[in-house]
């Protein structure tokens, strides 16, 4: 019989012990930051702790994006941010607290579902880009925008979360010269060459996830490793509705002007590019259902 694959959180040692003052009782995830858990505070009130693998916890770039991350998140108040509750060190490890969205991530229910329909696509991207405006309004962009960084609670609203590779476009650079960060299969093209990054970086990550949610998988999914940076770099995305004939034909206009090669050719902000998709969906401003004239410099193609 084959064996089940290993679990590297069943070995967790830190399962039962205190951090801070808060019990960690289940891993929720991990990644190459580090481990985020589900802890219970000195109040009883459960939360998400975020807590620096020790390996990172000596680099000093790394520190100061970490720290960076709970300044972004402490000075930005927006509902579809996730707060900072707590932060600090612990045994020599960085950890902040957050609030805790028990429902999971949208890449969960991706996983659960396959794809979403049009409406609750166009009701995510409009939460989420809201909250990367916000960020956008306070000098960020996030750099990492992805199914697994955006949290949906019972009622199906979603929260963008995870600013670690977030760049200040007012501050330091904290990238060393042609290191690139970020998820490859959300990664533009600019983020990959290790250029100038903005809010039309965020757009086209916000593109990748709307093909996630309407297809099951982001536009590159059947390349691999370095096929993927470079079809993100030369290759045309595939159109949504070609995979969702049940879709109007101008969702994929949406979608693929949000993936220009050229930032400058993309919705200039996510909520931009969520109003644009609103309109499509119907849900435009004022309760007009009407399909939006796109400019000469957004149709495929361009």
């Amino acid at each position: 019989m084959p064996s089940l694959p290993h679990d590297p959180a069943a070995d967790d040692e830190r399962l039962g012990t205190t951090v801070a003052g808060y019990r960690l009782e289940a891993v929720l995830g991990a990644g190459g930051m580090g481990r985020v858990y589900r802890a219970v505070g000195p109040d009883g009130t459960a939360v998400a702790l975020k807590l620096v693998k020790p390996d990172l916890a000596n680099d000093k770039v790394f520190r100061r994006r970490f720290e960076r991350e709970v300044r972004i998140a402490r000075d930005i108040v927006h509902p579809h941010v996730i707060p900072v509750l707590d932060a600090g060190e612990h045994e020599g490890l960085p950890f902040l607290v957050q609030r805790l969205v028990e429902s999971g991530t949208l890449e969960e229910r991706l996983a659960q579902e396959g794809t979403l329909d049009l409406a609750t696509t166009s009701r995510v991207c409009s939460q989420v880009a809201a909250g990367l405006d916000a960020l956008s309004d306070a000098g960020m962009v996030h750099r990492d925008v992805k199914p697994g960084n955006i949290l949906l609670d019972e009622a199906g609203n979603a929260y963008i979360t995870d600013f670690g590779l977030s760049k200040d476009t007012r501050g330091t650079v904290l990238t060393r010269p042609g290191q690139a960060l970020g998820s490859i299969d959300y990664m533009a093209p600019e983020q990959i060459r290790a250029e100038q990054v903005g809010p039309a970086t965020d757009v086209y990550a916000l593109g990748c996830v709307l093909c996630a949610c309407l297809t099951g998988h982001p536009p590159f999914h059947d390349r691999t490793g370095m096929h993927v940076l470079w079809a993100h770099l030369q290759d045309d995305p595939p159109d949504p509705c070609a995979t969702r004939p049940d879709l109007p034909r101008q969702v994929g206009t949406v979608v693929l002007s949000a993936l220009k090669k050229n930032p400058m050719s993309r919705p200039q902000t996510p909520g931009e590019l969520a109003q644009m998709l609103a309109d499509v969906a119907g849900r435009g401003s004022g309760g007009v259902h009407q399909i939006p004239t796109l400019p000469d410099d957004l149709r495929p193609g361009a």
